[in-house]
């Protein structure tokens, strides 16, 4: 009971224990907030009055709308990226991550919102991005925790970031164009920026870089367009006379001219004697000011300077023997580290929320690979490493299943995996080839004597070309229906369906096909390495 001021024990206990629950609480939400050093807190303290006016933005991205070589650098790289697949995998330790199909995030940004496409959105990202070096999602979702039911793109020039001295960043200032400002929290937008020396909120655009170039390229469009529009393509010129002109004269011959040049007419004067009047040009010609490779220049140096490697690929220096070596350039320079940074991003900011199991988003590689060299690679991979480790390896593919997933390639023979026999153990330090194999052991079906009759002989040929060609058709799908053989023995038929177990690509499959082929109806080594080599290039030259 408080008498004259004073408090009781009780009472006093009481305040005690509901303040250490108020500095609880705090304390609790404290741990909540992302702790940040002094030293970036006071970075933000003093950037949040730095931040420029969005509609620098606007400034920037109207180049898109006046400047048809900046549209078309944009669009090459905004085209590219969003027609680029998106995947989100498992993160398995020690292991390549597993796709996983159909995944919650991969649908929802197949249908972002109501308004936009995948394409349109993306599109719209990366045109942002390029543009003004910053692009931002607005997240729709209840709160930091929660999966995004929507996603929205919003221009650069309509949102600006919000440095706090207290929260380093206090969220998203969005200005929707009726004066009004409206605060949007950390966790409801997802802001890509490029890389900015001056400031750690808020990216720097190329456009800035280009800023004069862009300028200069302008006021030469304009200027030959009002020299073809209003001059009717005559150079800007100066009238001279020996004598002076009456004035009634002199208001003649200015009413003259002036006609003449709002007809665009050749300009024709009458009783000027001779040598009274001279015409002196008072400008130089496209060629003496070297007006085309200006722009040239210009052109360059706006679409290496956006979209590296696309005025290479674009241009006439361009050959078909060159063509694809430029589109790999433009695709790792230009698209790819761009692909990687929005893969990061999505990552860090959006698919810890799906919970389970850590989980990374990535876009398909779009880098061009040598199929020459992935082959020389795999070849020497295959000498020290199983065939299930080379499936799971280059092909992401699970084990056979069998024997012949613990051996190595050179190790296999015609019967292994088969489990109506015992194979021998091979001997590792002197593996046999297939084909010695085949021909030393009295077992295999193939060393019964050739088929002689030239129509039966034909027709397994055949069926053993159709059966090759449907393998093919079926590479990475369910096949609906079994090959029925006909002319085909029982043990070539059963050699094929386990070789084709481990085939995961047309040439492997190709050369299974060869090495029965060869089998049955004997060639000559070289004529067999021969075939080896052809498809080898085949598959490199497809591949390209």
């Amino acid at each position: 009971m408080a008498l004259f001021g004073l408090v009781s024990k009780k009472e006093h206990q009481a305040a005690l224990a509901k303040q250490a629950a108020i500095e609880s609480e705090i304390v609790a939400l404290k741990a909540q907030l992302p702790q940040y050093g002094s030293w970036l807190l006071e970075t933000a303290r003093a950037e949040q009055y730095n931040m420029p006016d969005p509609s620098v933005y606007g400034n920037q991205a109207e180049l898109y709308r006046k400047l048809s070589w900046v549209l078309q650098a944009v669009s090459a790289v905004a085209a590219a990226g969003a027609l680029t697949p998106f995947e989100v995998c498992r993160v398995i330790a020690d292991k390549e991550p597993k796709d996983i199909p159909n995944h919650e995030f991969e649908l929802l940004l197949q249908r972002p919102n109501p308004q936009d496409s995948r394409y349109e959105f993306l599109y719209a990202t990366i045109a942002y991005w390029k543009l003004t070096g910053n692009a931002y999602w607005f997240l729709n979702r209840a709160d930091e925790n929660s999966k995004p039911d929507e996603l929205w793109s919003i221009p650069s020039s309509m949102i600006i970031p919000v440095p706090d001295g207290r929260m380093f960043l206090k969220g998203y200032y969005y200005y929707p164009g009726t004066g009004a400002e409206i605060l949007l929290e950390p966790w409801q937008v997802m802001h890509f920026r490029s890389f900015n020396p001056f400031s750690r909120f808020i990216g720097l655009s190329a456009i800035e870089a280009l800023a004069l170039v862009a300028g200069g390229d302008l006021g030469m469009q304009s200027y030959n367009t009002r020299l073809f529009k209003e001059s009717n393509g005559r150079m800007p010129s100066v009238m001279t006379f020996e004598a002076f002109p009456t004035d009634d004269v002199w208001e003649k011959i200015k009413a003259d001219t002036r006609e003449a040049a709002r007809n665009r007419d050749m300009l024709m004067l009458r009783g000027v004697g001779q040598g009274g009047v001279n015409w002196l040009k008072n400008a130089v010609t496209h060629e003496e000011m070297e007006f085309l490779e200006g722009r040239k220049a210009n052109q360059r140096e706006i679409l290496d300077t956006l979209a590296p490697g696309l005025y290479t690929w674009q241009s006439g220096e361009s050959t078909v023997s060159n063509a694809g070596a430029n589109r790999a350039l433009f695709n790792e320079l230009s698209v790819y580290p761009m692909h990687v940074m929005m893969g990061e991003k999505i990552t860090n900011h959006i698919l810890p929320v799906y919970g389970g199991r850590p989980l990374i988003g990535r876009f398909e590689d779009i880098r061009i690979a040598d199929a020459a060299l992935e082959l020389q690679k795999q070849d020497a991979y295959s000498k020290t490493h199983t065939v299930d480790e080379i499936r799971e390896e280059f092909y992401g593919d699970k084990a056979i299943g069998d024997e012949r997933g613990e051996l190595l390639p050179a190790q296999i023979s015609a019967n292994s995996g088969a489990t109506s026999q015992e194979t021998p153990a091979p001997d590792p330090a002197n593996p046999p080839t297939e084909q010695e194999t085949t021909l030393t052991d009295p077992k295999s079906p193939f060393n019964a004597p050739p088929i002689e009759d030239e129509a039966s002989m034909k027709a397994a040929r055949d069926e053993l070309e159709r059966w090759e060609r449907k393998a093919i058709r079926y590479i990475g799908k369910p096949q609906q229906d079994e090959f029925t053989s006909v002319h085909l023995t029982p043990e070539v038929v059963s050699r094929i369906k386990r070789g084709l177990l481990a085939c995961s690509h047309e040439v492997a499959i190709k050369a299974l096909f060869n090495r029965i082929a060869a089998d049955m109806y004997p060639m000559s080594a070289a004529a067999m390495h021969l075939e080896g080599l052809k498809l080898a290039i085949q598959y490199a030259e497809g591949r390209k």
